[in-house]
């Protein structure tokens, strides 16, 4: 049963093929059962002492949301400008970003699920999903704050009403979603940390920001999902929610 009352439909689709930097906004999305194709397929490390780059615990890699990798087939590309591109061993790209970052980068990539080796720090469901609507709460408790959807890196933003919910998707736990022909189910909540605070280009810092949400919303923010059914999702694709 699908709950024809209260449509949406897909206001922005983005991947970000290497964790912590700056992602891609895209036209088209292919979907499969591990989510967006190339999406955090590869980590950024400090090449002195190999940890991975947590931007939104440690100081010393906040900078890292300042470069800008985008997908290349079944690699990556970098860049600190978002202008000029090369691989991820390009030695005068990674000496740009280390004046950019503080530190030495260095870039590998994530074994697949289940494998043995490099791993992400977190692994969660497939998909990352945000409303509109969402934002819209979180702008009315904070009407100085700059509220964009780049401070909390979802893979779909969805356009939905407001409703009696500040967070609809909050009530999709467990729900199917249907967007075009991909069908998904909300897994669970998306809890927040300190790099929705951090300073992006054209977004200010703003410390308040993750005690608001933590107040407010329990920390939670927007929601992870399955995939039950793979396809290809494209902005202005209709959504569903089942009853």
């Amino acid at each position: 049963m699908t709950d024809t009352a209260v449509t949406g439909s897909v206001s922005a689709l983005w991947r970000y093929p290497a964790s912590s930097m700056g992602g891609e906004r895209l036209q088209r999305a292919p979907v499969t059962a591990s989510g967006v194709v190339g999406d955090r397929i590869w980590g950024l490390l400090d090449a002195t002492n190999a940890r991975i780059a947590s931007p939104g615990r440690e100081k010393h890699f906040v900078k890292v949301p300042h470069g800008h990798a985008r997908f290349a087939g079944t690699s990556v590309e970098i860049s600190a400008d978002g202008v000029s591109w090369a691989a991820p061993d390009d030695t005068p790209v990674l000496e740009e970003l280390s004046e950019l970052f503080g530190f030495v980068p260095t870039l590998k990539p994530f074994v697949p699920f289940g494998g043995e080796g490099f791993r992400p720090r977190y692994e969660h469901a497939p998909i990352h999903l945000l409303t509109t609507a969402a934002m819209r709460s979180l702008g009315r408790d904070m009407p100085g704050s700059v509220i964009d959807e780049r401070r909390f890196r979802p893979n779909i933003v969805v356009d939905w009403p407001d409703g009696a919910h500040p967070i609809p998707e909050a009530d999709w736990i467990g729900r199917e979603i249907r967007i075009g022909d991909v069908v998904l189910k909300g897994r669970e909540p998306c809890a927040r940390c300190g790099f929705i605070t951090l300073e992006q280009e054209g977004l200010p810092l703003d410390v308040d920001l993750l005690r608001t949400v933590v107040k407010r919303y329990g920390r939670n923010f927007g929601i992870y999902c399955d995939v039950l059914t793979p396809g290809e999702i494209s902005p202005g694709d209709a959504v569903s929610v089942a009853g």
